[in-house]
């Protein structure tokens, strides 16, 4: 009976530490899948003065070309979810990362503002597809303790991306840019051949839409989904402005590039901590915590003549505002597991909530400061997280 019991120990250690890596294994392959996707997406930021000036674009209309990538992930969204749930997240994943690398290679050899914004609308749907698939593959196998730190890791990967985005926009504006985003599209087909060679979960076939979308109308939910599109709404916007208020103050594509490479890299240092924060003591401590530096920030930015202080608060900016997504991502896939949605159109579903705040947020802060300069944009943004605190407010009374 002894050896037998060892044996049985041994094996149950060795069950338990294949499992473990297989995790492990399975974070970092969608950490280069979220990765990928938000190089494509925030490439654009150090290249808005180049649009404007070589295809004499208005703010308005750098601001649609931003939001052409939430658009193709706010149409993108539903689908993704569904193809996860009736293929499988395997096959969602895959044809998410060749689309986007087909988009990657079309942005680089594009000469037009319309065939510019509608490969920024393809990389978004691509996007939304292999999203989804990386959100459902690891929640699934992520124990529900360590949930909120995982995805905080996810994140940071995400967020990793948008920190070499602006370094690769920086770098097309120096050597080109088929070059440079020919190297993304390679990029994404080789993370697409090793996500082929990973085992994945059984297909549930259990989406329904509308099904879904009447349970993410719970009170607890809806909070988490705004949580979510709260963020790339405010972010959106100065990623449209601050490019264009800097190229003002004398700045080009290389330093415009650096100042939102090290606040992606900020951010990146921040989201596994929020996780733990939301973890720890629930999502309300760092919801709130961000939203008031948040409504800080947008009231100083418009005011910043010198160039070094607005590149200090864009990187503040990158933490602050992006804080309610750990705490709102982490809200909602609890309840929505407790609720018995299928976690393919969960994550759909949070996608679209992401892809609504940069859709809107990148053409309004445009349009806005087309029409009364870019005070207007920051005074608007700044009372909608006035709103969003007083809703809190009322939620925790």
């Amino acid at each position: 009976m002894p050896k037998l019991f060892a044996f049985h120990r041994r094996r149950s250690s060795c069950g338990l530490g294949g499992r473990i890596a297989g995790v492990r294994r399975l974070l970092a392959l969608t950490c280069a899948i979220v990765l990928v996707d938000t190089i494509f997406y925030a490439a654009l930021v150090p290249l808005v003065p180049y649009f404007t000036s070589e295809l004499d674009l208005s703010k308005s209309t750098v601001g649609l070309l931003s939001g052409a990538f939430g658009a193709g992930v706010l149409v993108g969204s539903a689908p993704g979810g569904y193809l996860s749930s009736r293929a499988g997240v395997k096959v969602a994943a895959l044809a998410g990362l060749v689309l986007m690398s087909i988009a990657s290679l079309v942005f680089g050899l594009a000469e037009t503002t319309p065939l510019l914004m509608l490969a920024r609308f393809a990389g978004g749907f691509g996007s939304a597809l292999s999203w989804v698939a990386a959100f459902t593959w690891l929640v699934e196998r992520a124990p529900e303790e360590r949930r909120g730190a995982m995805i905080g890791v996810m994140l940071s990967a995400a967020v990793f991306g948008a920190l070499l985005g602006p370094v690769l926009g920086s770098v097309a504006a120096a050597i080109g840019l088929v070059p440079a985003f020919a190297g993304v599209a390679a990029l994404g087909l080789g993370i697409c051949f090793w996500a082929a060679l990973e085992p994945a979960p059984a297909p549930s076939g259990k989406a329904s839409l509308f099904r879904s979308i009447s349970m993410a109308r719970r009170p607890r939910l809806l909070m988490g989904l705004w949580f979510i599109t709260l963020p790339p709404l405010v972010f959106a916007a100065v990623a449209v402005l601050v490019p264009l208020q800097l190229d003002g103050l004398g700045w080009g594509a290389a330093a415009v590039g650096g100042v939102f490479l090290v606040s992606a890299a900020f951010e990146a240092f921040v989201h596994p901590l929020l996780g733990r924060w939301a973890d720890a003591s629930g999502y309300r401590p760092p919801v709130i915590a961000g939203i008031l530096a948040s409504v800080g920030i947008l009231l100083v930015l418009p005011l910043t003549t010198n160039p070094w202080l607005l590149a200090l608060l864009v990187v503040l900016a990158a933490g602050a505002f992006n804080a309610p997504l750990v705490p709102g991502t982490a809200l909602f896939s609890r309840g929505s597991e407790k609720a018995g949605m299928d976690p393919s159109m969960a994550f759909a579903i949070t996608n679209f909530a992401w892809a609504s705040g940069y859709a809107v947020g990148a053409p309004l802060g445009g349009t806005l400061a087309d029409l009364r300069g870019d005070a207007l944009s920051y005074l608007v943004l700044a009372t909608v997280c006035l709103l969003t605190l007083i809703l809190l407010r009322r939620e925790m009374d």
